[in-house]
């Protein structure tokens, strides 16, 4: 409306300002803008915690284990340190080497596995959940994540 009174009351210098004035407002208005699409494009925000299990060190075809709590033989608490186990299914650590587990030995374990858990599934389900609950609870109080 400013622009038009001007070139009626014919000051065309000051509308002239006036015009050049309200694009510039219009163009850093749409560049702020582009700015915030561009980086919303450009940049993703990554949570390192969540991605990586800092108790679990992989390296190479083993995977060392920082710490586990287990119970002992008489029913200790015990934290297990720097507990090494193969990081790749159907190997195990054999000495100081990554071997693969044979076939028969996997069928064997298997076939037991599925009579001794035909019986006895839903029971020690329940009770291995319960024994990570609380073993979850105890990390958490000796602030182990």
């Amino acid at each position: 409306m400013k622009f038009i009174d001007l070139l009626i009351q014919n000051k065309l210098d000051e509308a002239k300002e006036a015009l050049t004035a309200h694009l510039n407002a219009i163009t850093s208005a749409r560049l702020n803008e582009a700015k915030r699409y561009v980086a919303a494009d450009s940049f993703e925000e990554v949570e390192i915690d969540e991605a990586r299990n800092p108790n679990l060190v992989k390296m190479g075809r083993i995977t060392k284990i920082r710490r586990r709590i287990r119970r002992n033989a008489k029913g200790r608490i015990v934290v297990q340190k720097n507990k090494r186990r193969s990081g790749i299914k159907g190997y195990r650590i054999s000495g100081n080497t990554v071997k693969r587990i044979p076939a028969t030995v996997r069928l064997r374990k298997a076939r037991l596995l599925k009579r001794s858990w035909k019986t006895t599934r839903r029971a020690k389900l329940r009770r291995s959940l319960l024994k990570r609950k609380l073993s979850m609870r105890r990390r958490a109080s000796m602030g182990l994540r």
